[in-house]
């Protein structure tokens, strides 16, 4: 995957800036390769990465197989917090991080967003 890791390091960057909530953002391939991270010294890239892999296979084979077409979106809600995934194209996945006062509207607005410009990027 050829990937200009400046303009997503921007991005990701700018992303994070506009959400005080987020509390880690990566682009990763969706086999779990890591492209680019902005990440709180809580969060582990690695293990970021690998654990989105694991949960969008399958959420992509339950979405296979029944017949709901192609996976968009993950979204965890959790007690301290969501996680959600957000196709960006070109084969990669743009993983998101945040608090549990996040205003999860705002925030997949604005991954949306992010993913559509990441998506000339990768």
């Amino acid at each position: 995957m050829q990937s200009n890791t400046h303009g997503i390091d921007y991005v990701l960057g700018e992303f994070v800036k506009s959400t005080s909530s987020i509390q880690a953002a990566a682009v990763m391939s969706r086999d779990g390769l890591l492209i680019a991270s902005k990440l709180h010294k809580s969060v582990d890239a690695e293990r970021l990465s690998a654990l989105s892999a694991s949960i969008l296979s399958l959420a992509n084979r339950a979405s296979k197989d029944l017949h709901q077409g192609n996976l968009e979106q993950v979204l965890i809600d959790s007690s301290d917090g969501f996680v959600l995934m957000v196709k960006v194209g070109g084969g990669a996945v743009l993983s998101v991080v945040s608090k549990p006062n996040s205003m999860l509207g705002m925030l997949l607005h604005d991954a949306k967003k992010s993913a559509r410009t990441l998506a000339e990027l990768v």
